[in-house]
């Protein structure tokens, strides 16, 4: 649906209206530690302990009821997502962007530069979109 599934709508309700502001409209990259001190995602571990973490959280998890964990998940989600009238609405807003007059220049230097540079667009797409930005 709409890039992020909803992100401006569920971001602010993860780190605070201010960080997330600064994150959607900063376009820059963060780093682990900075995400997990924010609150962005969960916990930050290194590589080497990820699978022995996730294989033990999944063990777990999978020793508790189905039904139980189904309600628990619907509980914490009616407390915490978006009502999907705020999804939609974000959603039309995101159509209605692609009729800008300023998102074919950016698209178009964004296409060149991704030609030029290649995945390194993706990897620091926030730099890239910053310096579009700049010489439009």
């Amino acid at each position: 649906m709409v890039p992020g599934g909803g992100g401006a709508e569920r971001l602010p309700r993860s780190i605070g209206r201010d960080r997330a502001l600064e994150a959607i409209l900063g376009s820059a990259d963060y780093d682990a530690d900075l995400a997990e001190r924010w609150g962005w995602v969960t916990r930050a571990l290194p590589d080497a302990e990820l699978d022995t973490f996730v294989d033990a959280t999944v063990a777990r998890l999978a020793s508790f009821d189905r039904q139980a964990l189904a309600t628990a998940k619907a509980m914490v989600g009616r407390a915490t997502l978006p009502p999907d009238a705020d999804l939609i609405a974000s959603y039309g807003a995101f159509v209605d962007s692609l009729t800008s007059p300023g998102l074919l220049p950016r698209a178009m230097a964004l296409g060149a530069l991704a030609a030029d540079k290649g995945l390194d667009v993706e990897y620091q797409l926030g730099e890239y979109l910053g310096q579009i930005n700049q010489n439009l």
